[in-house]
């Protein structure tokens, strides 16, 4: 079993190749990456768990006298599957929030925005509200622990040192990207059809009676049915959130496989 302890110049490189991985992973995935945790507290995080994956990983090829160049390279592509896995787990979440954004704009309350404390930036209301339930029940269900068997699980499909960026991954890049729609169309769809067939309404009424005025009667309707819907369908919302967790981690074995 390695020791850290021994000061072997190539074990404390092979420690460094393994918290390479696991920073890439903290900086990125949701929940554990979020900028509301303090920075000493994720590198902490970050160097217990490379001491416990010490002994469990095999050392990587790094040779008896490395150069700095592909020292370097070792270390950026291990930087590199952390920031992957993490980003991978972090679309849901982008998907979710952008449900809340399309849902928010059709109800009238696209234009409330809040501070986001995690991304730094200004989110419609909903969108973020959204999205904080949605890491609840992230961490209900353990999905860091997800992530953290995940990161563990990324050493015996793609070992220290031997990431390659092939053609199914560059593949796998856009369908990522993709997925952010997917997950938004299937956690908002019921809402987003709801608000649809209001509007719909609302066009109907003043088709037929030009005498009301849309603009006065229509927004507090809308905010009012859309509210209404958000908390009938919170149940349904829960579910599906709790679905998209279940689907994640073969979204993460799926981003391994193409980097090997």
């Amino acid at each position: 079993m390695p020791n850290l302890l021994e000061f072997e110049p190539i074990r404390i490189l092979g420690f460094l190749v393994i918290l390479a991985r696991i920073s890439g992973l903290i900086i990125s995935a949701p929940v554990l990456g979020d900028d509301t945790i303090p920075l000493p507290v994720k590198g902490a995080f970050a160097f217990i768990l490379s001491l416990l994956f010490f002994p469990l990983v095999a050392a990587p090829s790094l040779g008896p006298n490395p150069g700095l160049l592909s020292l370097t390279l070792t270390m950026l592509r291990e930087v590199a599957v952390g920031l992957v896995l993490g980003f991978t787990a972090r679309v849901v979440f982008v998907g979710i929030q952008l449900a809340g954004e399309v849902i928010g704009f059709q109800m009238g309350i696209g234009v409330a925005n809040v501070f986001d404390p995690s991304s730094d930036e200004q989110i419609p209301l909903l969108g973020q509200m959204q999205s904080v339930l949605a890491m609840f029940l992230f961490v209900v269900a353990d999905g860091h622990h997800l992530l953290i068997r995940a990161v563990a699980e990324s050493y015996t499909l793609v070992p220290p040192g031997a990431m390659q960026l092939t053609q199914p991954g560059y593949h796998y890049a856009v369908l990522l990207f993709s997925t952010i729609f997917v997950i938004g169309i299937q956690v908002g769809a019921p809402l987003i059809v709801a608000m649809l067939a209001a509007n719909f309404s609302i066009g109907l009424i003043a088709r037929s009676v030009p005498q009301v005025n849309v603009f006065v009667v229509g927004f507090p309707f809308t905010i009012l049915l859309g509210i209404l819907f958000l908390a009938v369908s919170f149940p349904f919302f829960a579910q599906a959130v709790m679905t998209v967790n279940e689907q994640l981690a073969e979204m993460l074995m799926q981003a391994l496989r193409v980097l090997r």
